[in-house]
């Protein structure tokens, strides 16, 4: 009589050694290396800081994607004030008009002054709310500068978005010079603020 196991025997002890070993090798087996593959010692991004540029080498665009560092600031700041707009040509206000149609138009109206569809509320009451008219009489555009409506584009507002990372420099600064076209949108430095009692005091003195 043979001491060797029936042949469906020797199958189903393979077959269950090798369903161990592949348990064993999915969690024993992997340790601990699946440790060190989730915990390296490579420095992770931004974990220390970056390596000033060597003295005398010069930054420049990257010349995939070339878009050079512009100076930024807060709306109404000092730092705000030295933001001029580049001059207004007829190309740049054709290149503004294109950019205000895909960006702004949306919510703020093709004309400024009648609401987007994004931002109408005629029979759209989940439309997006807070969003004030650009031109015409009741206009914004009016009261702010253009260091404000560019630093509005780039950065963002109370619900408006930010759209620095979409658009260039000068395509900003472009809309601001297509919005600068649209009815009422003009900018009038405010009038200083005028001190009723010291007005009625000198008019007392001098009758």
């Amino acid at each position: 009589m043979s001491s060797n196991p029936p042949r469906r025997s020797r199958r189903w002890i393979a077959g269950a050694a090798a369903v161990a070993a592949l348990g064993v090798s999915s969690v024993a087996l992997g340790l601990p290396w699946d440790i060190d593959m989730a915990d390296t010692q490579a420095v992770k991004a931004y974990a220390q800081r970056m390596p000033d540029l060597p003295e005398g080498v010069v930054a420049q665009s990257n010349l995939l994607s070339p878009k050079d560092y512009t100076t930024n600031a807060v709306r109404g700041s000092a730092d705000a004030a030295t933001l001029l707009a580049p001059v207004a040509t007829d190309e740049r206000k054709q290149l503004g008009e294109k950019m205000y149609g895909i960006y702004c138009a949306p919510c703020h109206g093709a004309d400024g002054v009648k609401l987007g569809p994004v931002a109408a509320s005629e029979g759209a009451p989940d439309r997006m709310p807070g969003v004030l008219a650009l031109a015409g009489p009741n206009g914004v555009a009016q009261l702010r500068d253009d260091s404000w409506i560019y630093l509005t584009i780039r950065n963002g507002g109370a619900v408006m978005p930010a759209y620095g990372h979409t658009m260039s420099d000068e395509e900003m600064w472009a809309i601001v010079h297509f919005v600068r076209t649209l009815p009422g949108a003009a900018y009038g430095t405010p009038e200083p603020a005028v001190d009723e009692d010291a007005a009625e005091g000198e008019e007392e003195a001098n009758p």
